[in-house]
């Protein structure tokens, strides 16, 4: 999902903040640079594994890089359990190049993984879509557009594989507002 809305970063920063690193690989082969931020609160793992080390730990209102140095920036469950969320979306303001963009991906309060005691999801400050557009307003940022998605509940069964593609696309055509994340694209 984050490739379909973000299909090519040829030649550009890509700066991950939070857990990005399943999301990063990608894009190390076209992009021209691809850094991972971990909250310290967080705590830092090597990525990506058996290579040159891509990862940072820092303090999410201290970014350790120059204004206007990134291209993208990717949030992915950074917001929910950030205690410092104006210092931090600041700071992405601020190392954000002109004409860059941001893509937060938070927990979606509406789905049903943000309900279950047992999910990861439940974790945290889940937000709706309102709720996470009206914060990224507030901090500067023009929302452009929001997907749902993660409407397949993540198990392991093998019968359950060859039906989650099909009941993501459902999913997303017939309950867009109950995906269990948020992917919200700012600029």
């Amino acid at each position: 999902r984050i490739r379909d809305m973000w299909p090519d970063l040829t030649g550009r920063r890509l700066l991950g903040i939070g857990f990005p690193a399943p999301f990063l690989g990608s894009y190390r082969i076209e992009a021209e640079r691809v850094i991972a931020v971990m909250p310290a609160g967080q705590g830092a793992l090597r990525w990506p594994e058996g290579q040159k080390n891509l990862t940072v730990l820092s303090d999410e209102h201290m970014l350790p890089f120059a204004d206007r140095s990134m291209d993208r920036l990717l949030l992915v469950h950074c917001l929910e359990g950030s205690s410092h969320l104006q210092p931090l979306l600041r700071e992405c303001w601020r190392v954000l190049s002109d004409g860059g963009r941001l893509l937060v991906i938070v927990a979606n309060r509406r789905g049903l993984l943000a309900q279950s005691e047992s999910s990861p999801f439940a974790l945290g400050r889940p937000y709706s879509a309102g709720q996470i557009t009206r914060l990224l307003k507030d901090n500067l940022f023009v929302p452009v557009q929001t997907k749902g998605f993660l409407y397949a509940l993540p198990v392991g069964w093998r019968l359950f594989r060859t039906w989650s593609v099909i009941l993501e696309r459902l999913g997303g055509r017939i309950f867009p507002a109950f995906g269990g994340l948020l992917a919200v694209e700012a600029e």
